[in-house]
């Protein structure tokens, strides 16, 4: 399965299945943050929320950042079928 946009209700219950959560206090204006530790680090990032979808550009970001990709042993069928 190759990454897709996603309802942000979708986006927090999955990264919340992960062990990050969502801040919505430390985002600037229609963004949202947030957050997971790894490897004793904390990590963000920002997601807008002015759409219903978040865009696939973001999701990648997120996934990236938070290590939540394949390579981090978070398979795509995981991540989005949970």
């Amino acid at each position: 399965m190759a990454d897709r946009s996603m309802p942000l209700r979708e986006l927090r219950r999955t990264v919340s299945r992960f062990g990050g959560w969502e801040d919505p206090s430390r985002g600037k204006g229609s963004h949202t943050m947030f957050f997971r530790i790894h490897n004793a680090g904390k990590y963000s990032y920002p997601i807008p929320t002015h759409e219903k979808d978040v865009k696939k550009r973001y999701v990648v970001g997120l996934r990236q950042r938070l290590f939540l990709t394949s390579a981090d042993g978070v398979s795509d069928e995981s991540f989005y079928d949970g």
